[in-house]
């Protein structure tokens, strides 16, 4: 008998998270402060070094994946997740019944634990065929060292469940126990598997890993969203909402996975910077400046907008203001704020930056001719 975790460990999947630093707050802005992944940790196996880097004590990690599902620009990859048999299981199975590694062997798709379900991954997997019942099997929760993550699961099925609701369908998911089924929830599940089984499942675990991590190199490098469930949610919401005949067009605040932004009048576009702190804060690109008409334009793009916040605490101004975004955020990117596009007043050649009206290349001259002695010019 060997239980889920020795078989992965076999296969040769690394069941700890892994960080992508170019999305994460903290990472971009050392000020921001963002500790929701700390905090999710049930082992307190995560911390931040004096240099800010993200550190990870993979001996006191069991990848449960909670700090993957709490990170508000979803920078973390959750451990043993795998899409493939997620679509598969909703594609093929009359009734979809998810369980833990832990839990009972007659689940149909065995996560290392349902806390590393993120809301909008259950929700685009609900919006594709909202007629499925889906049930989470918990009954592992009671005698697991993670049990204290049940709150967390179920409140993230209660987001997923709300956002698909909105859209007007009426999905039918339930959370299984112990009582329910019968069993007492306290004592772990193993599953049997012959050596040739051992060898066969091992191999073709290998070549799936391959060609999911080939296929999420090619995902990560043509979209430009960051956020690696948005596009497929993106997709699915948009393809019900065609098709409903009502449906809110706003979504709250709380419980929401689109954000809209409001800026005030004291947006100066920061003037006095090197450009504007919520477009270098912003770790999914979600803010953009550009040019039109001779204007230069603040835009936003509640699709790319997980909400994280890290605009609203870089601006220098305390300009920006959330608030509710389309169901399916399908507005595109918008114009948020025009100026009037000053010209450098030497070169007049490029945008000026600063209260001296230069752009940065005129700027560091005018600083290195004051800068030369006198006698030396």
């Amino acid at each position: 008998m060997l239980k889920r975790r020795a078989v992965d460990a076999v296969f040769g999947e690394d069941l700890v998270p892994r960080l992508r630093a170019a999305r994460c707050v903290r990472r971009r802005r050392h000020e921001n402060g963002c500790r929701a992944c700390l905090l999710a940790c049930p082992h307190q196996a995560l911390w931040f070094d004096a240099d800010g880097a993200w550190r990870l004590h993979a001996a006191a990690c069991d990848g449960c994946g909670a700090c993957a599902s709490a990170c508000p620009s979803q920078a973390i990859d959750a451990p043993g997740i795998d899409l493939a048999a997620l679509r598969r299981a909703w594609l093929d199975l009359e009734v979809v019944t998810l369980g833990c590694h832990m839990g009972p062997a007659d689940a149909a798709v065995r996560l290392p634990c349902l806390a590393g379900l993120h809301p909008e991954l259950l929700a685009s997997a609900l919006l594709a065929r909202p007629g499925t019942p889906v049930r989470l099997d918990l009954s592992a929760c009671g005698g697991c060292a993670k049990g204290a993550l049940r709150p967390l699961i179920e409140a993230q099925a209660r987001q997923a469940v709300t956002y698909v609701r909105r859209l007007g369908a009426a999905p039918d998911v339930r959370i299984v126990d112990g009582a329910a089924n019968g069993r007492s929830g306290n004592e772990p599940h193993t599953r049997r598997i012959s050596r040739r089984d051992l060898f066969q499942l091992a191999r073709s675990r290998g070549i799936e890993l391959v060609a999911r991590g080939l296929a999420a190199g090619a995902a990560d490098a043509a979209s430009g969203v960051a956020l690696p469930h948005r596009a497929r949610l993106l997709a699915a919401a948009r393809e019900r909402a065609a098709t409903a005949a009502e449906r809110t067009h706003a979504l709250p605040m709380l419980g929401g996975f689109f954000v809209d932004w409001q800026v005030a009048d004291a947006c100066d576009g920061c003037r006095d910077g090197d450009g504007p702190c919520c477009v270098s804060a912003c770790p999914n690109g979600a803010w953009r400046l550009g040019s039109s008409a001779g204007a230069t334009v603040l835009s936003h793009d509640a699709a790319c907008c997980s909400g994280c916040g890290a605009c609203t605490l870089a601006c220098p101004r305390s300009a920006l203001e959330p608030g509710p975004a389309a169901v399916c955020a399908d507005a595109g990117r918008r114009a948020k704020r025009s100026f009037a596009l000053a010209r450098c007043r030497v070169c007049r050649m490029r945008p000026a930056k600063g209260a001296h009206g230069l752009c940065g290349n005129c700027s560091k001259r005018q600083h290195v001719a004051a800068s030369v002695p006198q006698r030396c010019r």
